[in-house]
Order: structure tokens, then C-alpha cells, then sequence
């Protein structure tokens, strides 16, 4: 066991820490469950080999270990970004950790490797694949964008910006994963097909740079979330729901790759 999880956290990017909520446990459900829904039979019958379990039963596992040897040295959550758009690659912890672990597993190399290290692999990725998509885990520096250093307020009192979003707001509609999946995963398949862009990470990651920004449009600094417009609110939730759906569509993605035939 020693060996094999040596083997994860020397092919797995050192996560950064922000909080242990990371999208909140029903955000990280319903991106499971939205994402097990596109899953081809083959991919759905290896991950339920592999984990004993369906992708929500794993979705925040990531968070409830990662205070725990040997997994806090590798928390989940962020990725950085330049000030032209673009992925910093060389503090890419999140998304990093999900590039190598995709490309380590997809054309049937994840055959050569222990079951145990297939688990783990799949855990980390149905966690930090969503969790890269919530707007405040994108890192920016405050050399570039110094304007997006502030906190909100909530009845007068601060309150951290990371905080509002990092607990999905956007999700808090009182629903269960079916019915959240029935009212967010409506695109069609050509809408899907562009969103995964043939799995390229790297242009993920860009879009959601480029997404990250709207939160700070959305909250700008002096907002006091317990007194948000009616049109705040529905920005939130529209946010928030667009990047779950993008979570979904490219977990399943890179699922379906890994485990085709």
C-alpha cells in the first residue's frame, strides 16, 4: 500500500489548500450524477468496478481525507492563472493533477496499473475535475488583477469572497441530483461536443478562466449577499449552474476515454 500511494502522490500534482467545503457536498453530487448519466456502458461498468460505488458516493471524498496522511499532501481545489488567460502551467495544481492523471490512465495504460491505484486515481478525479470549474479556484495573482482582492459583506459584517462562492450558492434550490440534472443538463449534443473540445485541458481551463471573471462582475466589492437583488441571485445560480454543467460533461469525457475499448 505504501508503494502504491507513493505512486499516486509522485503522478499527482500537490493540490492547494483553500477550504474543505470545495463546491459543498450537494454541488459535488449533482456534477457526479450529471456525469455518471453520460457515461458509456463500458466506462460505467469499469468505474463501478473500480470504486464499488456510483460517482456521487465519491464525489467529496477528496475533501473528507485530504486533513489525513498521506492524502493531505494532496488537497484539492485551485489552478493558476496568467494575466493573458492562460493556464499557468508551473502552478497548475488542480488542473495539473488532472492533466497527468488523465494521460497516465487513458489508451489502456490504466490496465497496467494495481486496482487500488485505479481507485484512487478515479476519487481524485471525479473530486478535482468539478472542482477546478467553481469560479474562485482559479487563482488570480494580486500583482495582475489586484482589483479582485476584496471581501463581500454579509448584514454589514466582512464576509470572504471565496467563502460566498466556494459554498454553491447556485445549488441551493432544495432539489435532489435527478431533479438538478433534469433542470441544468438540457444542451444538446452538439452543445456538449463543444464544451468538451475533445478533451483538451488546456483550452478548459482557459474557458474557465475567462468564466471566473463574471463572478467578480456578478459580486463586485462592496456586495452584501444577505441583501442580493433578485437579479444578483439569478446570476449566481445561472453561473453556477453553467459550470457544473461543464464539470459533467467533461468528467464523463474524460471517463469514457479512459475506459473505451
Amino acid at each position: 500500500m505504501k508503494k502504491i500511494i507513493a505512486i499516486v502522490l509522485c503522478g499527482a500534482a500537490l493540490f492547494s489548500t483553500y477550504t474543505a467545503n470545495a463546491w459543498g457536498g450537494f454541488g459535488h453530487g449533482s456534477i457526479a450524477y450529471m456525469a455518471e448519466q453520460h457515461l458509456t456502458p463500458e466506462a460505467k461498468a469499469k468505474c463501478r468496478y473500480y470504486l464499488k460505488h456510483t460517482l456521487p458516493y465519491y464525489a467529496s471524498w477528496m475533501d473528507s481525507w485530504r486533513a489525513i496522511p498521506p492524502y493531505n499532501k494532496t488537497g484539492a481545489h485551485s489552478f493558476s492563472a496568467n494575466a493573458d488567460g492562460t493556464v499557468n502551467w508551473d502552478h497548475g495544481k488542480a488542473i495539473g493533477n488532472v492533466n497527468r492523471i488523465y494521460n497516465s490512465m487513458k489508451n489502456g495504460k490504466y490496465k497496467q496499473m494495481p486496482d487500488s491505484l485505479v481507485n484512487i486515481n478515479l476519487k481524485i478525479l471525479v473530486h478535482a475535475l468539478p472542482d477546478i470549474h467553481c469560479p474562485v479556484h482559479v487563482g488570480f495573482s494580486k500583482k495582475d488583477f489586484p482589483q479582485y482582492k476584496y471581501s463581500l459583506l454579509r448584514k454589514g459584517k466582512p464576509f470572504g469572497y471565496h467563502t460566498f462562492w466556494d459554498g454553491s450558492p447556485g445549488f441551493k434550490r432544495r432539489w435532489n441530483y435527478a431533479r438538478y440534472a433534469k433542470e441544468v443538463d438540457v444542451i444538446s449534443p452538439k452543445q456538449a461536443k463543444k464544451i468538451v473540445k475533445k478533451g483538451n485541458i488546456n483550452a478548459w481551463g482557459e474557458d474557465i478562466i475567462r468564466q471566473a471573471h463574471r463572478c467578480y462582475d456578478i459580486t463586485l466589492k462592496g456586495t452584501d449577499v444577505a441583501y442580493m437583488t433578485n437579479e444578483q441571485k439569478e446570476a449566481v445560480w445561472k453561473l453556477a449552474d453553467e459550470m457544473a454543467l461543464k464539470a459533467a460533461h467533461r468528467l464523463a469525457y474524460v471517463l469514457n476515454d479512459i475506459f473505451k475499448e
